[in-house]
């Protein structure tokens, strides 16, 4: 499963090199993986009080994207509709090299009108989770071990943390070989680190917009079938580590980095926030 990803990732390399940038992203739309109806374990009772109760939770089968939107995928997209493309873009393009990196700096509204264009939506906080975890409750995409090897969590250069947002936004304009310092990296780069279902960048990368409203009392007030949070209308919810933590501690990047970790946020000042689709 994961050579064949790795194989599908250097077709579309090749179809970025020719310059068929927009068959490449036609390519990546089409990447998605279906995951079962059935049970699975929710929550943890081991983590925050947001992730609490653990519970079996049924949810419908769904199909959701293989890797995190690209930039490849989103420039189409703001070109067909004029919305305003992330800061650390320039001239509506983004950085020279970065055709298949994973988008970042979009806010909630325009990921979820990204996913409608190409007749989809955002996943549900239980779809993501159940697609990071599988139906063995695992703690990680690959498993119950943390090992941060598997993901663009950043912690190869840990002296020269702390990072901030204004910094983190010039460091998107280039790649980690130019500026020496963590940054993002192209989808599919960790082909040992996907799921069950085979989906990857889970950790680290962008962490990622789910349709979800946040609540911050955990799962107590939500149905065991197909849950999805209505309420109330504060902050949307996130999912998945980023590819820098403010600190750069490995054991509190670890902790954000498991499956049943929950985050919010209003903003998408943030240069960590991206997304994948569902359907």
């Amino acid at each position: 499963m994961h050579r064949n990803s790795a194989s599908r990732i250097t077709s579309i390399r090749s179809f970025v090199k020719a310059g068929n940038l927009k068959t490449s992203a036609t390519v990546l739309d089409r990447q998605m993986v279906p995951i079962p109806e059935g049970e699975f374990i929710m929550g943890s009772n081991d983590g925050e009080l947001n992730e609490r109760p653990c519970r079996l939770i049924y949810l419908d089968a769904f199909m959701l994207d293989k890797f995190e939107v690209t930039n490849i995928q989103y420039k189409r997209f703001i070109d067909a509709t004029n919305k305003n493309p992330p800061r650390y873009w320039t001239n509506r393009d983004f950085p020279k090299g970065q055709p298949y990196f994973p988008v970042v700096g979009v806010s909630w509204d325009d990921a979820l009108a990204y996913c409608k264009s190409v007749g989809k939506r955002l996943p549900t906080e239980a779809e993501w989770e159940k697609a990071c975890r599988g139906t063995d409750g695992r703690t990680y995409p690959w498993g119950n071990d943390w090992n941060p090897r598997l993901a663009n969590v950043g912690l190869n250069q840990v002296d020269k943390w702390p990072i901030t947002f204004d910094s983190a936004w010039q460091l998107l304009q280039m790649t980690e070989a130019d500026s020496g310092f963590p940054s993002l990296q192209p989808i599919g780069r960790f082909p040992n680190a996907g799921s069950l279902y085979g989906i990857f960048d889970l950790v680290g990368n962008a962490s990622e917009w789910v349709a979800d409203w946040y609540n911050w009392n955990g799962y107590w007030d939500l149905p065991l079938v197909n849950p999805v949070g209505l309420g109330p209308s504060w902050n949307r919810s996130l999912r998945g580590s980023g590819w820098f933590d403010r600190l750069g501690q490995e054991d509190q990047v670890s902790y954000l980095s498991r499956c049943s970790t929950r985050n919010s946020s209003h903003s998408y000042d943030d240069p960590r926030l991206g997304f994948r689709c569902a359907r």
